[in-house]
């Protein structure tokens, strides 16, 4: 132990690490001021729970429009307090990340015993300097709670504790799709682990605690989710997937461009660490099944189509492991000994993944979704149409998050996350929108809702004088010989001197 290590107490520097990098970690995601229209899709089921409703989007219709189920009854808890929904979700979210930089400095040393009391500080605030993490972070989603909870059964299966594992595991799959394969997987890391360590274990009762309570949990699940949605999936399972061939033409791009910009630093650092002797711990079974895990992740991830919604948000839950076993290994090589070569390294890896933040077309999604062409109008339209419409009015359109939240009219989408007969449809994936690929216009035709939101929601400086342009998943729609002969072109004032232009059915 070095002099300046024998002089800090470990608990000090694992409360201002943790502090220090919670606090750089919400600097940097407030920096990216966005907010995704799909967490209204949760709270509108949290909205409809809490007024009696049941898990519904639309009163009376029981669809899983949602992927997330126990964020949608976190977010009623806090509608039920009287909180908002998008501010108790960060709130949340924030504490979550909290959590998970918490438990980095054990993991670190659970890697890697010989660690010192620096390197546990690097891998904190390596982590907050990923733009992904931070920008998920205050999104308004579930992307924390699932990482906090990965994070929770990695810590597991190191620890060789499977009641923990179970527990995590249970947690993740009732907060995401992808919860069970994770959560198979950490618990067989940590059920291996305590065998080979113990082979007694087999004969011993609490060895099998957590897998049973996973797989009793997971079948109650199941079980309670086909009874009341009439699927074993979601909804939103069905409505992005489909088309192996269309889903790999944007999982590979996706994939390449995380690897650009997280993965190439995170491997330069690893090769460093190989050349100065941490092979051997690469190769122990506390560090090559988490890193097999990512590898799963990145082919499911590339398999399903990657994700339209920027800043890499599917490769999130997954990053703390990488980055923290990037930096045990580098602790093994002996770069992080001293303060100065820990701070040394942790500036050099922070830079590197910070590019991210600023540049490439995943944070370029995140300006757009955040521009008046697409949130920022959807929040002047939504206003306007909860003010100007008459109570009980019908829509459908494309972005299914804040319009119906705000006006709490029954609705359909253009891509079936919440309207399983356009989910279910068999269709190439040929546009490059990953899992938004699926429509049917002559299905929201024959609907006949009173108002239909063409051009992904048209707000203009002025009302339109020819037709809405639509979108190509749009085309369909305006072309359908019911909608030219039962919808006229009109439009509503918005907030700031503009208007919203939509197709209402005739009277």
């Amino acid at each position: 132990m070095s002099k300046s290590e024998s002089t800090i107490s470990p608990r000090l520097l694992w409360w201002g690490g943790t502090g220090l990098a919670l606090a750089l970690m919400v600097i940097h995601g407030l920096s990216f001021r966005f907010v995704i229209d799909d967490a209204f899709i949760s709270f509108r089921y949290a909205q409809n729970l809490v007024a009696g409703h049941g898990l519904v989007f639309n009163p009376g219709e029981r669809v899983e429009g949602y992927s997330n189920l126990l964020y949608v009854l976190y977010s009623a808890l806090g509608l039920k307090l009287g909180l908002d929904p998008l501010l108790w979700g960060r709130i949340g979210s924030t504490l979550a990340m909290g959590g998970v930089l918490a438990m980095l400095p054990g993991i670190i040393r659970e890697i890697n015993p010989r660690t010192g009391s620096w390197a546990p500080l690097t891998a904190q605030l390596v982590l907050a300097a990923v733009g992904a993490v931070a920008c998920w972070m205050l999104a308004g989603l579930e992307t924390a709670f699932f990482t906090l909870f990965l994070v929770w059964a990695w810590r597991a299966a190191l620890k060789r504790q499977c009641l923990a594992a179970g527990l995590a595991g249970l947690l993740m799959i009732l907060t995401r799709p992808e919860g069970p394969a994770l959560a198979a997987l950490f618990m067989g890391w940590a059920l291996w682990s305590r065998l080979r360590s113990n082979p007694e274990a087999l004969r011993r009762w609490p060895t099998w605690t957590g897998p049973l309570l996973l797989i009793l949990g997971t079948a109650v699940f199941f079980l309670w989710r086909h009874a009341y949605f009439g699927y074993w999936l979601p909804n939103t399972y069905y409505a992005k997937t489909g088309d192996l061939a269309g889903q790999l033409k944007t999982g590979g791009p996706y994939t390449w461009a995380f690897f650009l910009f997280h993965g190439l630093p995170l491997a330069v650092a690893l090769i460093f660490s190989l050349r100065r002797g941490a092979g051997a711990l690469l190769r122990s079974a506390q560090v090559w099944p988490g890193l097999g895990i990512v590898l799963f992740w990145v082919l499911y991830t590339t398999a399903v189509g990657g994700d339209m919604l920027g800043m890499f948000r599917f490769y999130v839950p997954v990053l703390p492991l990488l980055t923290s076993t990037v930096v045990a290994l580098l602790a093994e090589a002996g770069w992080l000994d001293r303060p100065r070569g820990a701070l040394t390294a942790a500036l050099i890896l922070m830079v590197a993944l910070l590019p991210a933040t600023f540049k490439g077309k995943e944070r370029r999604l995140v300006d757009i979704h955040m521009s008046e062409a697409n949130l920022g109008g959807w929040f002047l339209a939504g206003d306007a149409l909860a003010e100007h419409l008459p109570a009980g009015s019908t829509i459908a359109l494309g972005p299914a998050g804040y319009i119906p939240y705000i006006t709490g009219f029954h609705t359909w989408d253009f891509y079936g996350i919440i309207t399983p007969e356009i989910a279910h449809r068999d269709m190439p994936f040929s546009q490059g929108y990953a899992g938004h690929e699926k429509h049917d216009g002559a299905y929201i035709v024959a609907q006949r809702p009173d108002y239909i939101l063409i051009g992904n929601v048209d707000v203009s400086a002025r009302p339109r004088q020819g037709l809405i342009r639509p979108h190509v998943r749009e085309l369909d729609i305006v072309q359908n010989k019911a909608f030219q002969r039962e919808y006229e072109q009109v439009y509503l004032p918005v907030a700031g001197g503009k208007v919203v232009n939509l197709f209402r059915r005739k009277r």
